[in-house]
């Protein structure tokens, strides 16, 4: 992969997805995510998988949610992230509602036909093909299971006090570097595809699907995390070089977020605001057709090669 000023990247060589930094983004935006999670109504007693549950962050509202009869299965393909997530509940009153395993999210470390929910944050823009990804989800649902996607989209990013002019050019030139930076061996990356979620979901097989949006407003002074959290996304966007942004709009972006004397979170009116995305689609078999035949394909293998570990959490699972 090629690596050129990358920032808070973890042990997959993804941006932004640093323990420490998943940790800040979360505690910076943790009322609103507590909102998304009671407004999903997850089913009490329910077994649900987190896919790309990172280092476990997600996990207390999750279990909250579902009740003390319900289970939580963490599935995320990076060691560092899954051991932090184990240390994390160890002692935690939610220890016995959860397990957390290593695998790809299009195989699932599960039966077929068992998920009551599939819950995936924030990683969905890491996907190179969404639609083939969440296509590939749907067979471990339950008849009537939902896929549930939370995910970005930084096209509705604004900075108060800060040029618009400025915003819209560095907004811009990093689109139109991630259409780009695949082909020259950066992983995938679309941090617009909050409002494509509902589209791909549909695409995907999914029915009765549907999309709620969560403004995100804060504004002066800011929260120690917000602040952080905010910082860190300006660095983002200069990233890897930042090829199509000038010399002199890089310094005054630099400028405007960490200038120790004139940093525009220290202005008396200044806010920023973003919306972030939560998609739900609902697996509903009756309705599944011949266009899943590249799907059946990859249940027909998963079939022949799936081992059931004695021990690991499934539905039936007594505890």
């Amino acid at each position: 992969m090629a690596g050129n000023n990358l920032i808070h990247v973890n042990d997959y060589g993804l941006p932004l997805n640093a323990i420490e930094w998943l940790e800040t983004h979360h505690q910076s935006k943790a009322n609103e995510r507590i909102h998304m999670i009671q407004e999903i109504a997850l089913p009490q007693g329910g077994f649900i998988v987190d896919a790309g549950c990172g280092p476990g962050l997600w996990t207390p509202m999750l279990a909250k949610a579902v009740g003390p009869e319900g289970r939580i299965l963490g599935v995320d393909i990076s060691d560092e992230s899954l051991h932090v997530a184990h240390q994390r509940s160890i002692g935690a009153w939610y220890e016995d509602q959860v397990e957390y395993r290593r695998a790809d999210l299009e195989q699932l470390p599960i039966e077929l036909n068992t998920a009551d929910i599939i819950f995936s944050a924030n990683v969905s823009q890491y996907f190179p093909s969404p639609v083939n990804t969440f296509a590939a989800m749907r067979p471990y649902l339950k008849h009537g299971g939902r896929l549930i996607v939370k995910d970005i989209d930084f096209g509705t990013m604004r900075f108060g006090v800060l040029s618009q002019a400025l915003q819209k050019r560095v907004l811009r030139a990093r689109q139109k570097w991630e259409e780009k930076r695949a082909a020259l061996g950066y992983a995938h990356e679309d941090s617009w595809i909050g409002s494509k979620l509902q589209h791909y979901l549909r695409e995907a097989g999914y029915n009765a699907v549907v999309e709620h949006a969560y403004p995100i407003r804060r504004h002066s002074p800011l929260t120690p995390e917000y602040r952080s959290y905010l910082q860190g996304i300006a660095e983002w966007f200069l990233c890897e070089g930042a090829p199509f942004l000038s010399a002199t709009e890089k310094v005054q972006w630099r400028r405007s977020f960490f200038s120790e004397k004139n940093c525009i979170f220290d202005h008396p009116d200044f806010f920023c605001e973003e919306v972030e995305y939560v998609v739900s689609g609902i697996r509903n078999i009756q309705k599944e057709t011949l266009f899943d035949e590249q799907a059946r394909a990859q249940i027909d293998t998963h079939l022949h090669t799936f081992v059931f570990e004695p021990g690991s959490l499934t539905p039936s699972l007594s505890r």
